[in-house]
């Protein structure tokens, strides 16, 4: 028969072996739990990111004068990236007195109340818009080469050489950039 040491002893390594299975399956736990959150948070990010394409975007200078048919003609070029379909976009314009307006529901003929929020900067006739946004002229795609371009309408902004006008080229679904550009105003 076991002594009564070696009872306590046999006792004692039972507790001190499930104390470290203890602490052990706790780190387990942690670590895994870590993991599993570090994991759905990089992949909710990728995928937020990765259905936005980057468009390279060169701006044309913008003629300050009211001439035709370039005056005062925001126009921007479709330099490399995927081809995005115009549907998606929204042009985000900001003049140098501060006023902004957001362009969306292209293609289309000329711009009306239903494809401006913000401020009225635009010319809404027929030769308001032109290139892959006009719906006689799109096929639907912006691809590498072809052009988009937004007038601004005389009398509601008067743009004077040097002048900066901002234009963000936003994916509509996602809400995020594909571009971002600086026009300057030359004579």
């Amino acid at each position: 028969m076991a002594s009564d040491t070696e009872r306590r002893l046999r006792s004692a390594d039972r507790r001190a072996t499930t104390s470290v299975v203890g602490v052990v399956l706790l780190v387990g736990v942690t670590v895994t739990l870590a993991a599993t959150v570090t994991t759905a948070g990089f992949a909710l990010t990728t995928a937020t990111h990765s259905t936005t394409p980057t468009v390279a975007v060169d701006p044309d200078p913008l003629d300050a004068s009211d001439g035709w048919p370039d005056g005062q003609t925001i126009r921007l070029v479709h330099r490399s990236g995927p081809p995005v379909n115009v549907s998606r976009l929204t042009l985000v314009v900001s003049v140098p007195d501060g006023r902004s307006a957001h362009l969306t529901g292209f293609p289309t003929r000329r711009l009306t109340p239903e494809h401006v929020a913000g401020a009225d900067l635009f010319d809404r006739s027929y030769a308001g818009i032109d290139g892959e946004l006009d719906a006689a002229h799109t096929d639907g795609q912006w691809e590498a080469g072809e052009v988009l371009e937004v007038r601004l309408a005389r009398g509601h902004v008067d743009v004077t050489p040097g002048d900066r006008v901002s234009v963000a080229v936003v994916d509509s679904e996602t809400n995020v950039a594909m571009a971002e550009v600086t026009v300057v105003a030359s004579e």
